[in-house]
């Protein structure tokens, strides 16, 4: 099986890339921008009309989308762009309907995924939501329309700290980003759910990237969407010292079989990607212990993983690691 992006590359099980004339992408209109798509279409009316509106800001509007096709199931990932940490948002496409994982940062990157997930011309069944941070569900207002679902401790983080989030975003980003708490409403509990005869299995894992992360398996299809779970070749966010919890999920999932793995951020991979975040954590472990500041981290870590994206996430970590 491959994985098809939008610029004709293709890769497969084994992670090698080779050149290809198309994707597996649906047939719908866009336009070309420097290397990116944008697609056409026509947003709801209803959710584009309720934004609040503040200073513009100029950004990138186009990401990459990728698509995994698997036999009862495909599975779309959309990676915005270096201004939004390359985060990932996903759409499980079975038979009859989509289901949305995570909605983006910023409202351009959150608008083109929508107009992606309505050229797949099947109805919206929810959104799920994988934890609190930012990044994953100020696009939610462009989902207004669609029940959203997160596990209990995701949805009291959004309720609970959403409009500081908001406040403390908009002074970068402007009118980029959203201007209200569009909450879960629906609570996700562990266990399987069937969804258009397709297995979800939730799991709580906390102590990780975040306080509280879901993370989902496909059984059938022997797919790990774990997103922040895993970052893949970008620079993870840090925000505590102690990486036990962490590096014990990965090592659980480790001994399991997957043919793909979905990460919060960075394309999506194989089983090799939970191997390098392992790497990883146990290099950021080490440089941690040998830093007091986040010039000192990033000599550590930039030095090691030289060809990993988004070197200014660790800039971001710095904050909560040092108060810088």
């Amino acid at each position: 099986m491959a994985v098809c992006r939008e610029d004709g590359w293709a890769f497969g099980p084994g992670g090698g890339c080779q050149g290809g004339s198309g994707g597996s992408f649906p047939q719908i209109p866009k336009v070309d921008i420097g290397g990116s798509c944008q697609w056409a279409g026509a947003m709801t009316s209803r959710i584009v009309e309720s934004m609040t509106r503040r200073p513009s800001v100029a950004l990138p509007a186009a990401g990459v989308m990728t698509v995994i096709p698997l036999e009862n199931l495909r599975i779309h990932t959309y990676e915005a762009p270096e201004t939004a940490v390359y985060v990932n948002s996903h759409i499980i496409e079975t038979e009859k309907r989509l289901v949305v994982v995570d909605t983006q940062l910023l409202r351009p990157h959150a608008e083109e995924f929508r107009r992606y997930a309505e050229s797949l011309d099947k109805p919206i069944d929810r959104v799920i939501i994988t934890h609190s941070h930012p990044d994953h569900w100020f696009g939610c207002e462009y989902f207004r329309d669609a029940p959203i679902h997160a596990l209990a401790e995701v949805a009291d983080g959004i309720v609970g700290g959403g409009e500081a989030m908001i406040q403390a975003y908009a002074p970068i980003f402007g009118d980029a980003i959203t201007g209200t708490v569009t909450a879960p409403e629906h609570i996700i509990r562990p266990g399987t759910e069937t969804i258009d005869g397709v297995t979800f299995a939730y799991e709580k894992a906390e102590g990780a990237e975040a306080g509280v992360n879901l993370v989902i398996e496909f059984p059938e299809s022997r797919v790990l969407l774990a997103q922040d779970l895993v970052y893949n070749r970008v620079h993870v966010f840090l925000q505590q010292k102690e990486m036990g919890p962490w590096l014990a999920h990965l090592g659980r999932y480790m001994e399991k079989e997957y043919d793909y793995v979905l990460p919060g951020h960075g394309l999506p991979s194989n089983k090799q990607a939970l191997a390098d975040m392992v790497g990883y954590l146990e290099a950021a472990g080490s440089a941690l212990a040998a830093s007091s500041d986040v010039p000192t981290l990033k000599q550590h870590l930039v030095g090691q993983y030289p060809f990993y994206r988004g070197d200014y996430i660790l800039d971001i970590s710095g904050r909560y690691l040092y108060g810088a």
